[in-house]
């Protein structure tokens, strides 16, 4: 017969068996910005802000409008909660890339903080991160970017929200005609006034705002390849880290905003500017996805203002943020593409292949169809020429012109393959590296660890100095005339013209069709 629990022992165990049902909260941390008092959590040494109002609620009027400043509050505001994402539709239940439902609202323009240090013996570099999801989905405050471990390496980290789809990129003339002449590019803006809250807020944090490296993924690579290119963000970054995406080839003019949008209106039964305000949040989101089925786009354009111009001819002419670039791509980027029936570009047979690129660019397909070889029952090398003409072309063309016009560029190739499900099925896919740079949702194999270890030490490096090396990784070399790159996965190795002839020749044939 066991021994009878003592008061004491009772009393002990009561109270650890409420402690489990419900646990104390995390300490509390606090600190006071221009637009008032801010309560927060700290844990592990990492103080967290989240849900703060960058930017004024962007509904009713502010729909399709400027985001105009966050307006001040009163009392301490509780910063220990994500504010909502903004509206869009969720990712197909089959998708890699689908998300747990969360509290979604027109209302949206939120910011995340995660500091090591309110008050650092000397300011730190700040990170600011910009999601990806092709312009129409997507958070800042997704589990997988949580700042916390990334933070932990003496960084201040920032992730926000944008707006998407129809609610942050709808071009139509009414609106251009009561904004000087552009609209459009309601999410860039969105982007840019949450890097000028950086720039006026982050010493609050410990961070400094002369050393930020803007960095992100996909869309989020997008954005920030626009971003050192539209005049109203200069002076904002002072480094920039590309994963996966660029808009180097041809954009979306505001003319093709436009035909979007007259669709867009048809299928709401309105042709006016005041109707489509009108209209609820939801009615349009709707009408978006009804769209987008048909395989209509929402998303930048080159609008003349906040984009003057192909940013490829932008770049060409240096006309851009001169700043240090990280870029690269993923070895399998097109794997979790595939798994979508008809996915635009991604062929399935050599004859798909060949009549897909005869017939978009005559006889100059001729040296690409030569350049990715069949190989008999696999898919590799449709694949591959996505890849690369979707990204490596792009990636690699960023990384040339930032060593034109002075600046350093480092370029890196990722093949490591994650020991988890996806990894399993779809290899070194697309967005395969953000949980190694994010320090979050790492699988517990040995070799991915040392991913960790290795892209957080570099992206950290790059964010302090402006270069990725340091102490301990193995050397990195610029990405200069050699096409010098990083092969990144556990036993990372430098080597130099990563496919070369492909990308030559797509550069050949993106100038002849542009």
């Amino acid at each position: 017969m066991p021994p009878v629990m003592g008061r004491t022992a009772r009393i002990s165990a009561f109270l650890a068996l409420l402690l489990c049902l419900f646990p104390r909260p995390l300490p509390a941390t606090e600190l006071t910005l221009p637009q008032g008092h801010l309560l927060g959590n700290h844990q592990a040494g990492i103080s967290h802000f989240l849900g703060i109002p960058y930017a004024a609620a962007p509904v009713g009027a502010r729909r399709w409008q400027a985001p105009a400043p966050a307006p001040a509050w009163t009392g301490a505001r509780d910063a220990t909660r994500l504010g909502p994402q903004c509206l869009q539709t969720p990712y197909p239940a089959s998708s890699p890339y689908l998300q747990a439902p969360a509290e979604s609202s027109e209302d949206c323009l939120y910011l995340n903080v995660w500091t090591p240090a309110l008050t650092p013996a000397e300011p730190l570099p700040v990170m600011v991160w910009i999601h990806g999801g092709n312009f129409t989905r997507g958070s800042g405050g997704l589990p997988v970017y949580n700042g916390s471990e990334l933070a932990a390496r003496d960084v201040v980290v920032v992730t926000f929200n944008y707006r998407l789809n129809v609610f942050g990129y709808l071009a139509h003339p009414a609106l251009s005609a009561e904004q000087n002449g552009s609209s459009g590019n309601y999410g860039l803006m969105d982007q840019v006034a949450a890097l000028r809250w950086v720039r006026d807020n982050i010493t609050h944090f410990g961070g400094d705002p002369g050393r930020v490296t803007v960095f992100g993924e996909s869309a989020g690579s997008s954005a920030v390849n626009q971003i050192l290119a539209t005049p109203v963000a200069r002076g904002l970054v002072q480094g920039a880290i590309g994963q996966s995406g660029a808009f180097l080839m041809h954009q979306p003019e505001l003319a093709d905003g436009y035909a979007v949008a007259e669709q867009f209106a048809e299928s709401l039964q309105t042709d006016s500017l005041d109707g489509l305000r009108a209209k609820p949040a939801g009615e349009l989101l709707t009408a978006f996805a009804e769209l987008e089925a048909t395989g209509a786009r929402f998303g930048p354009v080159v609008d003349g203002t906040l984009i003057p111009d192909q940013l490829l001819r932008l770049y060409e002419r240096g006309e851009f943020a001169r700043v240090p670039t990280l870029l690269g791509y993923n070895r399998d980027e097109a794997a979790s593409f595939a798994l979508y029936p008809d996915f635009p570009g991604i062929f399935r047979t050599q004859t798909e292949f060949e009549e897909g690129l005869w017939s978009f660019a005559g006889p100059a397909a001729l040296p690409l169809i030569w350049a990715y070889p069949e190989q008999p029952g696999s898919q590799r090398p449709y694949l591959d020429f996505w890849r690369d003409a979707v990204f490596g072309w792009n990636m690699h063309t960023w990384a040339e012109l930032s060593e034109e016009a002075g600046q350093s560029a480092w370029l890196y190739f990722f093949t490591h393959v994650p020991n988890d499900f996806w990894g399993d099925q779809l290899g070194a896919y697309h967005a395969a590296e953000i949980p190694f740079v994010f320090g979050n949702n790492v699988p517990s194999h040995p070799q991915d660890r040392a991913v960790r270890e290795l892209v957080q030490g570099y992206w950290v490096n790059f964010a302090r100095t402006g270069n990725p090396n340091g102490e301990g990784l193995p050397a990195w070399p610029n990405y200069s005339d050699d096409a010098r790159y990083l092969e990144l996965n556990s036993r990372p190795r430098a080597a130099e013209d990563l496919s070369w002839l492909q990308i030559r020749l797509l550069g050949l044939l993106q100038a002849a069709v542009d």
